[in-house]
């Protein structure tokens, strides 16, 4: 009978005692044979329940094949959602014929039993797609995501019902993750949802989008509550279910059995109608019913990440090991690469285990119950024939599945193709490849799509082999509107076939390529002959066919690549002029334009600007990764070029910390990772000092790169993070091999002196802790990290320093000043506090002057520090010499500015 399992097998410890008297019974009335069950081949026929169990295993196929490849896409959650719709009508049709049948012509609560039980494994159909779903929305690259965690999915659904159930209100919620909440799965407009308050026409017109869009989710819910009723109504009573079977109710109440996990159970079982009762009052609610299987997939996933994925093995250790290991190493990366797969894999396998039990518990007490049923039970009639004529709508619905898969996995293979051969420049494969089908509109990240390759060469055949396969005409990258490239692939077309059939002359169909930004249709053109009116002055190539003049660089900086390709072909034209083109279309970014200049013989792609920056140096700068990945593509590129100040191209990608193009450029054999600029700035210390902890990581794991480089001021990269505070960066370079953590600048100050001077708090702890920290380096005027955060009144890197035990809190600096009479002389009153708690502390220390700490607080006007200091048990106070030094200090920057008579009269 259909509830959960552990109520089944609590079941059939309850009633094992029932059992054996039941046996008894039923042997006795058959031997009489005074008891019969009516039989309905309509409900309970061999047609009927072969027709259930084929439709529902098939469903396990395709969903089981959208998890081979470890992601589930949107066309097989929709071919989920067909299939499972197809099942679920089929399965209302019973359900409700079984209803009308009890109401009417009678119904055994025997056979409404079996309804029951095949209801419940039709419903496996929503559990399905309900899995699917939950693994579509969790993975990444869907849109709008929802992350499968217990406490996204409880506010995704709450959200879905405050939108489906208009009299619910809700405060505005601007951090909801549910995508429903802004947009229906794939990017439909919620109108309204944000108001104050739900209820309003837009929030009904959105609730009705998400149970449209959903539909199986709404009709596997109605279903459950459905076959809730017709539970509820059976196990209410059983002897009085139906009309007009009180006979054949009573017989089956009496003598049936019933199976549960494989045990007999007495269909009479108190405990049997309780637990069935109380199930069926579980799912009785339309949506709250679809809660409890949210709750155990989602289970699945919090089992899945608690216990970590395998590690993958790198495709090198994998090539040096055995053959064995081999094997067991493709494995455990094949595992490792759909661990994400593994809780609706698990899911699938357990709504699998329960099909095959229903099935069990369907079988059994049909074969152990042959006796009590009449013999009609097996006539076939229109409802069996029905049910198996049924069988083709999912047998459709998977076929067309496999066929779909098997077509997207034959447009992949054309499309891998496609890229591999524009990767290799290989003519005939890709105009081969465009012939059979493959994708004119694939992107190579660094190469661009079919047809602009295409358009860098002079292969008329290949360009026009893709444009007839439907490549963008205007030279795009595929992402523009279908309906938009669709129709500018035919006018292109039209127009081509106009010139080829001679009805339109070559310049105005050149003019009206042009015009119409049809780059394909002119590079066509002018490889077939047709000349532009253009003329040049000197190395300045114009055009007119646009309608206005423009010069070869302007056209580049602009992005108009047709203009370049008419200007490229004119006689004479110049493409290494001063300010060249290639600088222009690398510092926009325009990689239409800069493909064709690459593809231009005799083009400079070295060629600098007055600033000295080559094309690569300004795409860098600029961070256009697509742009510098053309650029590396070049055969003569030279990655180390410097500009007039020495910067390289690394050096900018560094400074503009743009990760990809870092990458791009260590990836380039003979790069120069520590090349310095005329301030003697290597990349690495442009990284430390703006901060980038990115292009800092993946410095530092380029073999060779010099950690401690220093510039012409003798600053390393731990120098300027630490005095810039970039806490992630100093953390980084301390945890590299062969840092010198104490290493001067010019003069002489530490990365802490640096720390301590600027008050970084999180710089100075993490270099406390570096081991070899030197906590008392003097600098070239003896002034250590104490003396520094003394003069600036850091208190907190105070504090830091003094908890160091080899600290030396009376270190004088070159003038004598110690870190006491520094901040007495500067008036920081709480530094002074931290220091006179110091043991050992020097209270009378003079400098070369002969003034101590009191004496300077007196004469700056100090009066709370004067007040410290005297409070001091170890001060040691002349008054009579404290007046002397004030009336007659020395001469010199440092007493220029004492405090009034009076003020010093008060502190005296």
């Amino acid at each position: 009978m259909p509830f959960g399992i552990s109520q089944r097998r609590s079941l059939a410890s309850l009633h094992s005692s029932d059992l054996s008297s039941s046996l008894a019974i039923r042997s006795s009335t058959m031997s009489t044979g005074d008891c019969t069950i009516p039989g309905n081949p309509d409900i309970a026929g061999i047609g009927v329940r072969v027709a259930i169990y084929i439709q529902t295993l098939l469903y396990f196929i395709p969903a089981f094949w959208a998890l081979v490849d470890g992601k589930v896409t949107q066309g097989e959650l929709d071919a989920a959602e067909t299939q499972a719709t197809t099942n679920l009508v089929l399965a209302f049709a019973i359900l409700i014929s079984s209803i009308v049948q009890a109401q009417t012509l009678g119904l055994t609560n025997y056979h409404a039993s079996i309804v029951l039980n095949m209801s419940w494994m039709n419903n496996t159909n929503a559990f399905i797609y309900f899995l699917l779903y939950i693994q579509y929305k969790s993975q990444p690259g869907t849109p709008n995501p929802v992350p499968p965690t217990w406490r996204a999915w409880t506010r995704h659904i709450r959200d879905i019902a405050v939108s489906v159930i208009p009299c619910i209100k809700r405060r505005r919620r601007h951090d909801s993750t549910t995508p429903e909440v802004r947009q229906i799965d794939e990017g439909v407009n919620s109108g309204g949802v944000q108001d104050a308050r739900i209820g309003s026409d837009d929030s009904s017109r959105m609730g009705a989008k998400i149970l449209v869009k959903r539909f199986v989710l709404l009709l596997g819910s109605l279903h459950l509550s459905l076959m809730a009723g017709l539970g509820l109504w059976l196990w209410s009573n059983i002897r009085t279910f139906g009309k007009g079977q009180d006979a054949a109710n009573e017989c089956a109440a009496t003598h049936a059995l019933v199976t549960i996990l494989g045990s007999q159970v007495p269909f009479s079982s108190e405990a049997l109608r309780i637990a069935s009762f109380v199930v069926y009052a579980i799912f009785l609610i339309p949506g709250v019913n679809l809660l409890l299987p949210v709750t155990l997939f989602l289970g699945f996933h919090s089992c899945c990440r608690l216990a970590s994925p395998p590690e993958t093995v790198p495709p090198d250790q994998i090539r040096r090991s055995s053959r064995w290991a081999r094997r067991r190493f493709y494995i455990q990366n094949y595992i490792g690469h759909r661990w994400g797969m593994l809780p609706p894999f698990i899911g699938l396998i357990f709504l699998l285990a329960v099909n095959v039990v229903f099935i069990v518990d369907i079988e059994l007490p049909l074969k152990r119950n042959a006796g009590l049923q009449g013999k009609d039970e097996a006539e076939w009639g229109f409802g069996q024939i029905l049910a198996m004529l049924l069988l083709f709508m999912p047998l459709r619905d998977l076929f067309e599945t496999i066929l779909a898969r098997r077509i997207r996995q034959r447009q992949k293979d054309l499309d891998l193709g496609l890229k591999s051969a524009i990767r290799s420049k290989d003519w005939d494969t890709i105009c081969n490849l465009a012939g059979r089908g493959a994708n004119p509109h694939v992107v190579l990240d660094g190469h661009g799509t079919a047809i602009q390759v295409a358009c860098t060469s002079d292969r008329v055949d290949v360009i026009r082999a893709l444009l007839d396969a439907g490549a963008d005409p205007n030279l795009g990258d595929g992402q523009r509107d279908v309906n938009t490239i669709d129709r500018d692939n035919k006018d292109c077309l039209r127009l081509l076939n106009q010139f080829e059939s001679h009805n339109l002359d070559g310049r105005s169909t050149l003019v009206q390529a042009a015009k119409h930004k049809y780059g394909v249709g002119v590079k066509l053109l002018l490889l077939r002959g047709v000349v532009p009116d253009t003329n040049h002055d000197e190395a300045l190539g114009v055009c007119e066919v646009s309608g206005s003049r423009m010069t070869l660089a302007e056209a580049a900086a602009n992005g108009q690549e047709i203009i370049v390709m008419i200007l490229l072909a004119a006689p004479g034209i110049d493409v290494n002029a001063p300010d060249t083109a290639l600088g222009f279309a690398s510092r926009s970014g325009h990689e239409a334009a800069l493909r064709l200049l690459l593809a231009t013989p005799g083009i400079n792609v070295n060629a600098p600007d007055t600033d000295g920056w080559t094309p690569l140096s300004v795409a860098a700068r600029g961070s256009h990764e697509a742009v510098v990945k053309l650029l590396l593509a070049a055969p003569e590129i030279d990655v180390n070029a410097p500009d007039t100040s020495g910067r390289t191209p690394l050096r900018f990608a560094a400074e503009a910390c743009h990760e990809a193009v870092v990458k791009l450029l260590l990836a380039v054999p003979g790069i120069d990772v520590n090349a310095p600029d005329t301030d003697g700035w290597t990349p690495l210390i442009a990284a430390a000092m703006f901060g980038k902890e990115a292009v800092v990581k993946l410095l530092l794991a380029v073999p060779g790169i010099d950690i401690n480089a220093r510039d012409t001021d003798g600053r390393t990269p731990l120098s300027f993070a630490a005095r810039y505070g970039r806490e992630a960066v100093v953390e980084l370079l301390l945890a590299a091999p062969g840092i010198n953590v104490n290493a001067p600048d010019f003069l002489g100050q530490t990365p802490l002196n640096r720390a301590a001077w600027g008050g970084h708090e999180a710089v100075v702890k993490v270099l406390l802790a570096a081991p070899g920290i030197a906590v008392n380096a003097p600098d070239t005027y003896g002034r250590t990290p104490l003396s520094f955060a003394a003069e600036n009144s850091r208190g907190a890197v105070v504090k830091l320093l003094l908890a160091v035990p080899a600290i030396d809190v009376n270190a004088p600096d070159a003038t004598g000043w110690t870190p006491l009479i520094i901040a007495a002389r500067y008036g920081y009153e709480a530094v002074v506090k931290l220091l006179l708690t110091m043991p050992g502390i020097e209270v009378n220390a003079a400098d070369t002057s002969g003034w101590t700490a009191l004496t300077w607080a007196a004469f700056r006007g100090r009066e709370a520090i004067v007040q410290d200091l005297c409070a001091n048990p170890g001060i040691i106070v002349d008054v009579e010499d404290v007046k002397r030094r004030l009336e007659n200090p020395p001469e010199g920057q440092n007493w220029k500015y004492p405090a009034s008579k009076d003020t010093q009269d008060k502190c005296m």
